[in-house]
């Protein structure tokens, strides 16, 4: 059975703001890095967390 979770706006720009702090980049920082392929290790795994939540907030990452 598939588990759907519900996440507010308010808990996903938290979760934004808790992936940009733990990488230490901006946002625009992260995204010319992912561009570049330069990201290393977990990095690619908060690369692909930041791209989903900014889908949901109906942004582009």
């Amino acid at each position: 059975m598939v588990q759907v979770k519900s996440y507010t706006v308010e808990q996903l720009k938290q979760q934004r703001d808790e992936i940009l702090a733990r990488v230490r980049m901006s946002l625009e920082q992260f995204r010319e890095k992912a561009s570049s392929y330069s990201l290393v290790g977990n990095e690619w795994n908060d690369w692909e967390d930041l791209q989903s939540i900014e889908f949901l907030l109906g942004n582009r990452a």
